[in-house]
C-alpha cells in the first residue's frame, strides 16, 4: 500500500495544486488587487519545470496551458503551447542548491511575465488590423505596461506562497542527501530534487 501511495503522490498533489490553483486564479478575487490577478497557471508550470526537470515541468505545463485557454474562453493554441513550453524549457535550466536558486527562480518569473506581456502587445497590435482602427505600436505597448510591475509583485508572491507551500506538501518525499558538493550544476542529466 505504500508503495502504491509513494508512486500516485506526484499526481495527486499536481492535480490538488492545478485544480486549487485554477479556482483561485478565475474565480476568486481573494488575490485580486486593482483588477488584477496573479497567473497561477504560468508560475506553477515554471517553478515545478525548474524544480523537478523538464518532464514534469512538460506535464504540469500541459495542464496549466489547457486549463488557462479553457477556462479563459479562448480557443486552445497559443496558451497552452507557450505554457508548454515554458515549463518544458525551465527544466533545462542550469540546477542551483541553496538559497541561490531562489533568485534563480524569481528572474525566470520575471522575465517571463515580461515577455508574455511584450507579445500579448504584439498580437493585439496585429489583430487591430482587422477593424478599421490604425493604432500604434507604442500605444500597445503602454497600455500592456501599465499594470506590469503590479502583475510582476503579485506573480512573484504566488511564486513564494507555492514555495512555501512545497515544503509543507511535496510532490515526491525528500532524499536524505548530505548538503556538500557543487552548488551550479550545468549538466543536463543532473538531478533536479
Amino acid at each position: 500500500m505504500r508503495d502504491f501511495l509513494a508512486r500516485i503522490r506526484p499526481g495527486l498533489v499536481y492535480t490538488l495544486a492545478i485544480l486549487l490553483g485554477s479556482s483561485l486564479q478565475f474565480n476568486s478575487q481573494l488575490f485580486e488587487l486593482n483588477g488584477i490577478l496573479p497567473d497561477f497557471l504560468l508560475v506553477f508550470p515554471l517553478l515545478t519545470g525548474m524544480r523537478y526537470g523538464p518532464r514534469d515541468g512538460m506535464i504540469i505545463g500541459l495542464s496549466c496551458g489547457f486549463l488557462r485557454d479553457y477556462l479563459a474562453g479562448r480557443y486552445f493554441g497559443l496558451g497552452l503551447f507557450f505554457t508548454f513550453l515554458l515549463a518544458w524549457g525551465s527544466g533545462f535550466l542550469p540546477v542551483i542548491r541553496g538559497r541561490l536558486r531562489y533568485a534563480l527562480y524569481a528572474a525566470v518569473i520575471i522575465f517571463t511575465t515580461i515577455f508574455l506581456r511584450f507579445g500579448r502587445a504584439v498580437l493585439s497590435f496585429f489583430a487591430q488590423y482587422s477593424d478599421m482602427r490604425n493604432l500604434r505600436f507604442l500605444w500597445f505597448l503602454k497600455e500592456m505596461s501599465q499594470d506590469l510591475l503590479l502583475m510582476i509583485l503579485m506573480n512573484l508572491a504566488i511564486a513564494a506562497i507555492t514555495v512555501a507551500l512545497h515544503f509543507v506538501l511535496p510532490p515526491y518525499p525528500r532524499a536524505k542527501k548530505p548538503r556538500s558538493g557543487v552548488m551550479i550544476n550545468f549538466e543536463p542529466g543532473g538531478p533536479h530534487v
